[in-house]
């Protein structure tokens, strides 16, 4: 018995120290976003920013509360999804502008649409980044 016992607590203590590192990563993308806010609620409170201090407070006790790794993810994707969404708009904008033949109209559009991709890659680019820091 005192053997069976010693296997399952050398067994649990093995598992501790292997999960450690995996637990540590599953807090990674979250320690990351509450360190930021962190840093903007010190830079609030030296600036007597009480509204702004309130409002970050809030957003780190719901970070500390819930966040996950996976939900980081997801809504780093679904910024993805919907900057894609932003720059077929834009693009249907700019055809029906090509067809109307206005050359400001279309010039706004392009500058419109450009902006929308240098988002989208921006998005990606923080996804891809988000991807890459829970696998370090």
């Amino acid at each position: 018995m005192k053997k069976t016992w010693l296997c399952c607590l050398s067994l649990a203590a093995t598992a501790g120290v292997l999960l450690l590192p995996a637990a540590h990563a599953a807090e990674r993308l979250c320690e990351d976003k509450a360190t930021v806010l962190r840093q903007q609620l010190e830079y609030a409170q030296a600036h007597d920013n009480q509204h702004r201090v309130r409002g970050l407070q809030r957003a780190l006790h719901s970070i500390e509360e819930n966040c996950t790794n996976e939900q980081v993810i997801i809504e780093a994707a679904e910024e993805v999804l919907e900057s894609q969404e932003e720059v077929r708009e834009r693009e249907l904008a700019l055809e029906e502008a090509l067809r109307e033949g206005d050359e400001d109209d279309i010039q706004k559009r392009r500058e419109k649409l450009a902006e929308e991709v240098r988002e989208l890659e921006e998005h990606t680019q923080e996804l891809n980044l988000l991807r890459q820091r829970i696998n370090e």
